[in-house]
């Protein structure tokens, strides 16, 4: 019978020691949950909360603290508990899926109450009941006797076995404790469960002598969260000290007066359930800073604490459920992302005495190392998400969503295929590992560090790759990630020696043919074109055009018909050739039509990391044009060279710039005005150096073809010579200018223009600047486009979305792993 929503998730509302003190309860922390990280300001809110109500329930006896909601799956078949012994685990499991820092805080102040109050009785009752005739001192040993009782219940339990019955942790965490009543067995070494466990351990054996005050310290190699854990504690066992002797902290507020719960019947009854002993009541109005007063105003915080602090706990019928009420509930708490909760289920599939020193560990540990560079918060989820969508792609040719249940059922689904083997599951993992390693490294390296590919010699970097890589990162091109990280993997673990070699040279062919693709592709459309279907299904070897199988490692639907996946750069070059001239995919059947469309688009407004990148490789060792002066033609090789790395790099002297201003001014044609994108074309751009703008900015054509000369000059001493000659005077110094020159022949050859700078030699530039670009770019991709006057010019169906399909991880998505 189908699930109805009613069995979904149960929710209650319960005080502190409702859920704590549950008969047979043991809350159990996943593996994949952060270690314990409050910090100082959130155990003040704590203690502040906490004594805030206190002084609203003295007022109105209906108050309760509410602490928020903790998620947790009522685990009925043990199935998250590992280690486990299955007999000796408490009789009800609840899994917590959120809250557990908020429990964790929970448990520790309780303890700490519970330390406390030892010291407290044994100053007042020196391990004695009290004279039967002082009814005052015997009531106040009864409510301190049952406080104590009660702190402890919530805290651990005592199971009925044997002569000496064992204590139980009421939370412990998975893989590093396990609740057992064999001494051999239990294992209690997780931060939280260590501090409960040694402390239940101290107060039981000293039930007839002289309490010690607990006070924890780190153990070495404690697990991670214990030194913060540790501090906390210290922090609310000082706190309590000086509220009890009615010191002032001045982040909290003041405990009630003992004279306001002597007097006050309705908050004795909302605090203990009961009415104190009216001699009781009447010595309290007395006391002042007697070690009685201080006893008393700790057993009324706790009785507060364990009876007045509420929660609501939600229990989800599974993890998937539980995961998503989280989500759906959560506006204060950080969820946990896929990897966090992906991890226990390869620490389980490498069994956990094995997983240390196994490759899986050295895989998971890569990709943690990138994920830390992420502060908890936005930046991990934007990370981790952006991740998993790049490696879904690359494994499977999947278009994962970002959101969290999905990426979670994802990882969880793509992996339990590989249970039965261990090879695949490494492969598996190393494959998410290199995808980590790639992006990390080579797409968004650390803290401006260089590009990189680890696992490949520093040759593997040339300077064309860091170009592709420069640009596409520029264009927040994230989907060429994918096909990329394929033909990395593939070099990174081919044979060293000739093997590697090859594979070497497959990535660096691989990466030219996508950047051409994608810079014909993108040069010809207003937008992305729905471009990154094309790769989708280049990756999945979905309606392949030449047969080409699946670039992703392995096909979404294990045992799909052939082909198989396949990593060449040859059958990549055919695939995207014939995706970009087809016309239901690319449309660009000629060079004709690719430069009709390319020099009518608005490139500056449309991409401008687009628009340099053309420039770059059209400037690429040209000359001035002597048969068309303000042109430029192909020249020598090394002649000036421009379309590099370091090109790309230098924006000082290779900066986008209008050379009709952007806005109508005088001295320049008309037509340029009488449509708002026609200045923004690309045969109306040029590449020169952003310093000289204010100097350039809307001077008249007959001034800034000077400028271009000079800027353009060989010497100083030429752009000096020719500024001086000119007879103009500019905002920057002629010294300044100067110094700013450098040899460039498209900047020469656009001041060697006599006649008036218009549209229609704006036009007859665009198609000269797109041909060189297309020279440059065209053995990329190994495309050879037509370009007979007989060419029939198709004009693009520019349609930014198919199908009802969302691009997620270009433009709505933002860079992968922005920090």
């Amino acid at each position: 019978m189908p699930t109805q929503a009613k069995e979904i998730f149960e929710a209650q509302s319960k005080s502190v020691r409702e859920l704590l003190s549950d008969n047979g309860l043991g809350l159990y922390l996943p593996p994949y949950q952060r270690p314990y990280g409050w910090g100082k300001d959130k155990v003040e809110k704590l203690l502040d909360d906490t004594l805030h109500g206190l002084k609203n329930l003295s007022k109105a006896p209906d108050s309760f603290t509410f602490l928020g909601t903790v998620i947790t799956i009522h685990d009925v078949n043990h199935v998250t508990v590992k280690p486990i012994v299955k007999s000796e685990v408490p009789a009800k499991v609840l899994t917590v899926i959120d809250g557990q820092q908020r429990l964790s805080s929970l448990l520790i102040l309780l303890v700490g109450l519970h330390n406390l109050i030892r010291q407290r009785a044994w100053k007042v009752f020196k391990g004695k009941t009290p004279d039967p005739t002082n009814s005052a001192q015997n009531h106040l040993y009864s409510e301190t006797s049952d406080m104590l009782q009660m702190l402890a219940a919530a805290f651990y339990e005592r199971k009925n076995y044997g002569i000496k019955p064992p204590i139980y942790p009421r939370l412990i965490r998975a893989f590093v404790d396990q609740w057992a009543r064999d001494e051999k067995l239990k294992k209690y070494e997780s931060p939280i469960a260590n501090l409960i466990y040694q402390y239940s351990l101290l107060a039981d054996s000293e039930t007839t002598s002289r309490p010690t005050d607990f006070k924890p310290t780190a153990r070495q190699n404690a697990g991670e969260g214990e030194g913060d854990l540790i501090k906390r504690y210290n922090e609310i066992r000082t706190g309590l000290t000086k509220l009890s002797q009615r010191k002032a902290i001045e982040e909290l507020e003041d405990l009630p007066p003992l004279a306001t719960l002597a007097t006050n019947i309705e908050f004795q009854r909302a605090l203990f359930n009961h009415e104190l002993d009216p001699e009781l009541c009447a010595w309290l109005g007395e006391l002042e800073d007697e070690p009685e007063a201080e006893l008393m105003r700790l057993v009324m915080f706790a009785a507060y604490g364990l009876n007045r602090i509420a929660l609501t706990v939600v229990q989800g019928k599974d993890e998937d459920y539980a995961f998503t009420i989280f989500e759906s509930l959560n506006t204060t708490g950080e969820p946990l992302t896929a990897f966090e909760t992906f991890l226990p289920r390869v620490v389980m599939a490498e069994k956990i005495q094995e997983y240390q020193d196994s490759d899986a560990h050295a895989y998971m540990k890569a990709v943690q190392g990138y994920l830390d560079r992420f502060d908890v918060g936005d930046k991990l989820q934007n990370a981790t998400r952006d991740l998993l969508v790049t490696y879904a792609l690359a494994e499977t040719g999947e278009k994962l969503s970002k959101r969290l249940p999905d990426q979670r059922v994802y990882m969880r689904d793509t992996f339990e295929r590989h249970k039965d083997s261990a090879d695949d599951r490494s492969a598996y993992l190393r494959h998410l590992r290199d995808t980590a390693a790639f992006v990390g490294n080579a797409w968004e390296p650390a803290n401006n560090s260089p590009r990189a590919l680890p696992g490949l010699e520093a040759t593997a970097m040339t300077d064309t790759v860091k170009l592709c890589l420069s640009f596409l990162n520029s264009l927040n091109h994230t989907i060429a990630i994918a096909p990329l990280v394929r033909f990395y993997s593939e070099a990174v673990h081919a044979d060293e020696g000739e093997a590697r070699g090859k594979r070497v040279a497959e990535f660096e062919k691989a990466i030219k043919a996508i950047t051409a693709f994608t810079v014909f592709w993108r040069a010809t459309r207003r937008g992305t074109g729905n471009i990154d279907s094309q790769y989708r299904a280049v990756m999945a070897g979905v309606d392949s055009l030449t047969g080409m199988g699946p670039l992703a490692r392995q096909r979404a639907v294990p045992g799909a018909s052939k082909p198989d996946p396949i990593v060449d750069a040859e059958a990549l070059k055919k695939e995207l050739v014939a995706r970009l001239s087809h016309s239901k995919h690319g449309a660009i059947p000629n060079l004709p039509s690719f430069l009709a469309d390319a020099s009518a688009l608005p490139l500056y407004r449309i991409a401008r990391p687009l628009t340099r990148f053309l420039l770059l490789a059209a400037y690429h060792d040209t000359i001035e044009d002597p048969e068309n002066p303000g042109l430029i033609i192909q020249g020598k090789a090394g002649v000036a060279s421009c379309f590099t790395a370091d090109g790309w790099d230098d924006e000082k002297h290779l900066t986008i710039e209008h050379i009709a201003p952007q806005q109508a001014t005088s001295g320049w044609d008309k037509e340029f005005y009488s449509e708002k994108e026609t200045v923004h074309k690309l045969g109306n751009l040029v590449l020169a150096p952003g310093a000289a703008n204010t100097s350039l900015s809307s001077r008249p054509w007959t001034e800034k073809k000077v400028l271009y000369a000079a800027l353009g000059a060989s010497t100083t001493d030429d752009a000096k010579s020719i500024l001086n000659s000119s007879g103009f005077t500019f905002a920057q110094t002629t010294e300044d200018l100067a110094s700013l020159s450098r040899y460039l022949p498209h900047l020469r050859a656009l001041g060697k223009r006599e006649d008036e700078w218009n549209p229609t030699f704006m036009d007859q530039r665009a198609d000269v600047l797109l041909r060189l670009a297309y020279t440059r770019l065209k053995g990329w991709l190994g495309l050879e486009l037509s370009d007979s006057i007989s060419d029939q010019v198709v004009q693009v169906k520019d349609v930014e979305v198919e199908n009802n399909e969302l691009d997620e991880t270009e433009d709505a998505g933002g860079a992968v792993g922005a920090a």
